[in-house]
C-alpha cells in the first residue's frame, strides 16, 4: 500500500476510535435516560463495523507486505507489526463480550480505552512519522557533475527495495521511456514515498533504468520495441475495452492506423497518446499481425 494512503488510512483509523470510545463512555453515564441511548448505541455500532473493516483492510496489506519482504526489519516496522497484532485479541474479547458475555459489559470502556490507546500508538507510528518528517525533496534531474557518484548496482539495489512497495518490479523493467518520461515517473514515485526516499536515491534510480534501458536496446531492439507496443497495448487500449478485442483483430498497417485514430478521437484527450506512443502501438500490432 502507498504510504500516503497508508497514513490517511491510519488516521481516519484512530479518529474513528476515539470517537466510538467517548461514544461508549457518554452511553456508560446516561444510567436512567434509555431514550437517549438509542441513537448512540446505532452510531456506535455503525462505527464500531467502520473501524474493524479499516484495520482488517490495513492488516491484510501489512501481512501481505511483509511476506513480500526480503530484507531485514526497521525496529520501528516490528513495533509496528507488534502493535497491530496486539489488536486483534483485544477486538476479539471486546466482540466476544458484546455478543456473548453482557455479565462482563462493565469492562468495554476499558477494553475500548485499551484499543484506542493502541490505535493511536499504531497512527504514530504511520502518520505521525510522516508528518514529522516531511520531506524538501524537488524534482531531481541527472547533471554531468552526478557522474562521479553514479552507480549502476546500487541504483539497481534502491530501485528493487524502493518500488517494490508499491508494485511488481516486472512494470519497472518492460517500461520504455524517454529520459524525461523517466525522470517524471522517478520523482513522482518519490514524492508518493517521501520522506522515505532521498535526492541521492532518486538520481541512482534514474541513472539505473536510462542505462539499463539502453543496454536492452543495444542487445536487442526489435524486441524491445514489441516490449514497449505490448505495454502501451496493456496501458492505453485496456482504459475502453478487453485486450481480447485488440489481440483478436486481424488488420494491416493502414487499418490499424485509422483504429488508433479513432481511438485517440474517442478519448478526447489530445495527451492521451503521443506521436511516438500512436507509432509504437502500430508498429507492434502490424508486425504481430506478420507474424501470425
Amino acid at each position: 500500500m502507498n504510504p500516503l494512503i497508508a497514513s490517511v488510512l491510519a488516521t481516519m483509523f484512530v479518529i474513528i476510535g476515539g470517537v466510538t470510545v467517548l461514544i461508549m463512555l457518554e452511553m456508560t453515564g446516561k444510567t436512567r435516560d434509555n431514550a437517549g441511548k438509542t441513537g448512540l448505541i446505532l452510531a456506535h455500532r455503525i462505527l464500531g463495523y467502520l473501524f474493524l473493516s479499516l484495520f482488517g483492510f490495513m492488516l491484510f496489506f501489512m501481512i501481505r507486505k511483509v511476506a513480500g519482504f526480503q530484507e531485514e526489519l526497521t525496529a520501528r516496522a516490528v513495533f509496528h507489526i507488534v502493535l497491530a497484532l496486539s489488536l486483534v485479541p483485544l477486538i476479539l474479547v471486546k466482540v466476544l463480550v458484546v455478543r456473548r458475555l453482557p455479565q462482563l459489559s462493565e469492562k468495554l470502556p476499558l477494553l475500548g480505552i485499551a484499543i484506542f490507546m493502541l490505535s493511536f500508538g499504531l497512527t504514530g507510528i504511520t502518520a505521525g512519522y510522516y508528518v514529522l518528517h516531511r520531506s524538501n525533496l524537488t524534482y531531481t534531474t541527472l547533471s554531468a557533475q552526478d557522474n562521479d557518484v553514479l552507480n549502476m548496482e546500487l541504483g539497481k539495489a534502491i530501485m528493487n527495495k524502493k518500488c517494490s512497495k508499491c508494485h511488481s518490479l516486472e512494470r519497472v523493467y518492460r517500461a520504455y521511456k524517454s529520459d524525461d518520461g523517466w525522470a517524471g515517473t522517478v520523482n513522482k514515485m518519490a514524492l508518493l514515498d517521501s520522506p522515505n526516499i532521498t535526492t541521492f536515491d532518486v538520481k541512482q534510480v534514474l541513472n539505473y533504468l536510462i542505462e539499463q534501458q539502453k543496454e536492452r536496446q543495444a542487445k536487442n531492439p526489435a524486441g524491445l520495441e514489441d516490449d514497449v507496443g505490448k505495454s502501451l497495448v496493456s496501458s492505453k487500449c485496456s482504459v475502453c475495452h478487453n485486450l481480447d478485442r485488440v489481440f483478436g483483430a486481424r488488420k494491416n498497417e493502414k487499418q490499424w492506423t485509422t483504429t488508433v485514430g479513432r481511438m485517440v478521437t474517442t478519448m478526447d484527450e489530445p495527451d492521451f497518446l503521443s506521436e511516438q506512443e500512436k507509432s509504437d502501438i502500430i508498429a507492434f500490432l502490424s508486425r504481430r499481425e506478420a507474424i501470425e
